[in-house]
């Protein structure tokens, strides 16, 4: 594992080069390496896996995939247990250990449950903190299952014992009882509580039946000849009652693994109930052929001659379909498993020498195409065989492992269109807003290179005014999707730039937010030219208006000149005076005029605050000529508003453009009603509260087909007089200000006209 931890490529991984590990990661992975147990270290706050030899085999599939993964990914399938064991040595600084616990992986393929004793230790660093978990375990399920089929065992002995229909009593090697079952209580007449630590010859009491002569204990003569006796003929019981209870069997030596002996056991019956035992045992053995008929295993029993004793019905129907092999020569039967490393000829004798078990898979060619799973077990008579068809397992396991291949080509690739993607993809932590990756396209915008921007922050590399709000929104749980972002970066100063960014919280299993992913495209090219279509535009709106402010100025300039005329040919000063009164008031209406033409299209560098009910009169002053020329009606109604933080300029730009579309809408109509309103109101999305300036029209109304364009650049429907660029630009102003610009038209007749809703928040410019 030392080798493979230095070939691994960690530079891919939240742990950095090997080059760039802490002294306290090295030293605990060197101190895993080494650990004799099956031991991991997890690293980090991504917990960051590594493992050492001897914890490999517990990996089984995950190994080696498992190097430097993360261990909420390694162990997905056990996380619900893993995890809050992990979070309490990380978060709580506790050591976590856990005798014979069952922890539910997947292994081979399958869910299994796995027992584990194991301990979650602290790395702490040198200033007290946290900074990974070592882990040392066991896997114990093995252990554990000898233990259970060890007590399942006993238990079943003890029940058998109770369960035979002969008595039975067992003693130690110096005849004294330790076990009998009901049937011994009941012809002996002493229970099991009184009997047991007695000598057999005080509670097995036996005499000739014809001479009543005592007779010797079964167990002295097991003792001195070491092997199975039977009890003479005629021999009689006297039970503790006195009864007289005829009986037969035999006593046989209870043997240690070295052959010494460690008990007796005297089965013995009432000949006058033989025939009833006869038949239950008959039962017995026809329930034992249907159990073994039934199973879908072939079982072959085999005696110590190599010749085959039984064979189930699934066996005949596998190997002796078609030819006789039973009570034949299993070798002989089956030529093709006797060859040099033949799994047959190796676990066959071991069994049969040796007396182990083991299992094996084997392969069956043509025509029975099978893959057999083989559990060979010793017997008192030889072995017994079981094969098991696993065919569609090993099918199942090549399938799996296929589509895990399958998998990580897949992931591969996926890597890789992260990696060129033509757009900035990021991932970043949720308490700085540190970047954990990010992809080549990312990198350029900083002109830098991945491994250079991961672990420095979003505010350290764009300092741009309301990025770091649009963060702490994503981890409220709240997406951004495709806001427009401009400013500088601290790599690239002097270059003002364009993005539109969409940012996303990921959710981890607990609901809770664990990153931000970020996706960029650069705009500035796009923007620059967007910008300059703008400028465009307002230079075509000081055109259109050019003319209106000319005929404003120009009727009180008229009136101005004719009244001096005629206050130089008046003698009468009373008179004189009106007439010059009253080209004051026109000039100071030119005043007015000039003024509001000139805040209209004052470049201002920062917001200023401005009431609707002022953006409103401001626009009506410089439509006036056109308005009464064309017959058509204004109607306000404003509302005490808030005034609103906004470039004044940009927003008088969109009303002006709103107002001149509705008057040329009405034009044709030979005049009509101009509705302009001001109030208080909320952006259905955002619940934002702001300014809603509302300016409808009774003209004729959009198709729609022209309705659904409206917003496009270059499309007009004026022919060669428009430039298309008017709704367009409006909408991207409003959009700048973080507000909205809706519509609705109707061609209803008697009913037709436009209504225009813009929305502004109060702090639609923060800058």
């Amino acid at each position: 594992m030392a080798d493979l931890i230095r070939a691994h490529d960690w530079s891919s991984t939240p742990l950095g080069g090997v080059e760039d590990w802490s002294e306290g990661l090295l030293s605990s992975v060197n101190l895993m390496l080494a650990c004799a147990f099956p031991s991991l270290v997890f690293w980090g706050e991504e917990l960051v896996q590594l493992y050492n030899d001897a914890f490999i085999p517990l990996l089984s599939e995950r190994h080696p995939s498992g190097l430097g993964q993360k261990a909420e990914e390694c162990w997905s399938d056990a996380w619900q247990i893993v995890g809050p064991n992990l979070r309490r040595v990380m978060d709580d600084r506790e050591t976590v250990y856990h005798q014979n616990a069952i922890v539910p992986i997947i292994r081979d393929g399958r869910l299994q449950d796995i027992r584990w004793t194991y301990s979650y230790s602290p790395i702490f660093g040198s200033d007290g903190a946290v900074l990974g978990v070592l882990v040392i375990c066991q896997d114990i399920t093995r252990e554990v299952g000898a233990v259970q089929d060890l007590r399942e065992s006993e238990t079943r002995a003890s029940r058998i014992l109770q369960s035979i229909g002969d008595a039975v009593i067992v003693t130690d090697p110096e005849t004294r009882i330790t076990q009998m079952n009901s049937v011994a209580e009941q012809l002996t007449g002493w229970k099991l509580g009184a009997a047991k630590g007695e000598l057999l010859a005080n509670v097995f009491q036996i005499v000739n039946e014809a001479t009543r002569q005592p007779l010797e204990s079964p167990a002295d003569k097991v003792r001195s000849t070491g092997s199975v006796v039977g009890l003479a003929n005629h021999t009689v019981l006297i039970s503790k009652d006195g009864r007289d209870v005829p009986i037969d069997d035999s006593g046989a030596p209870i043997l240690d693994e070295r052959g010494a002996l460690n008990g007796i056991v005297l089965v013995f019956r009432d000949i006058e109930e033989r025939r009833a035992a006869e038949r239950e045992s008959d039962r017995l053995t026809e329930r034992l052929t249907q159990v073994l008929g039934a199973t879908t295993d072939a079982i072959v029993g085999v005696d110590r001659n190599w010749v085959m004793t039984y064979l189930n019905p699934k066996a005949t129907e596998l190997y002796a379909s078609d030819r006789q092999i039973l009570g034949g020569n299993i070798w002989e039967a089956f030529p093709d498993a006797v060859y040099e490393g033949s799994p047959y000829v190796e676990h066959y004798y071991r069994a049969m020498n040796e007396r182990v078990s083991s299992g094996f898979d084997a392969y069956y060619p043509a025509p029975l195409n099978l893959w057999l799973h083989i559990d060979v077990y010793p017997t008192g008579e030889g072995i017994v065989t079981f094969s098991r068809d696993v065919t569609d397992e090993r099918n199942a396991r090549e399938a799996l492992k296929s589509k895990s291949e399958q998998a990580e080509r897949q992931l591969a690739e996926i890597e890789t269109v992260y990696r060129t993607a033509p757009i900035g993809l990021a991932l970043f932590d949720t308490q700085d807003f540190r970047y954990l990756r990010l992809n080549d396209r990312q990198a350029e915008f900083f002109g830098l290179r991945p491994e250079q921007v991961v672990g420095r922050t979003l505010t350290e590399m764009a300092p741009i005014e309301g990025l770091k709000e649009l963060f702490e929104q994503v981890l409220a749980g709240q997406p951004v999707v495709n806001f427009p972002l401009e400013g500088e970066l601290v790599t690239r100063p002097g270059e003002h730039r364009y993005w539109t960014v969409s940012y996303f919280p990921v959710i981890g299993a607990g609901g809770t937010v664990q990153a931000i992913s970020a996706a960029s495209l650069e705009i500035t090219h796009q923007r620059k030219a967007e910008l300059a279509l703008m400028q465009s535009e307002k230079l075509a709106v000081v055109g259109r208006l050019a003319s209106s402010i000319a005929h404003e100025i120009n009727n009180p300039l008229e009136s101005v000149t004719n009244l001096l005329y005629l206050a130089e040919r008046c003698d009468d000063m009373t008179e004189t005076r009106t007439y010059v009164q009253t080209a004051e008031r026109e000039l100071r209406r030119v005043s007015v005029i000039v003024n509001q033409t000139l805040r209209f299209h004052k470049q201002s560098s920062s917001p200023q605050e401005i009431s609707g009910d002022q953006l409103i009169d401001s626009i009506v002053s410089m439509f006036q000529s056109r308005i009464v020329n064309y017959g058509i009606r204004v109607e306000e109604r404003k509302r005490i508003v808030p005034a609103v933080r906004c470039f004044e300029g940009e927003i008088r730009q969109v009303l002006s453009n709103l107002v001149s579309n509705a008057i040329d809408a009405m034009q044709p109509l030979g005049g009509g009603r101009l509705m302009l309103r001001s109030r208080v109101g909320r952006d259905w999305n955002t619940k934002r509260r702001g300014l809603i300036i509302t300016v409808a029209d009774t003209g004729s109304g959009m198709s729609a087909s022209v309705a659904k364009r409206i917003f496009e650049p270059f499309y007009t429907t004026r022919g060669i007089s428009g430039t298309g660029l008017g709704l367009w630009v409006s909408s991207e102003i409003v959009l700048r200000h973080r507000g909205t610009l809706r519509f609705r038209t109707s061609e209803r007749y008697g009913r037709s006209g436009t209504v225009f809703s813009l929305f502004l928040p109060f702090d639609a410019v923060t800058r």
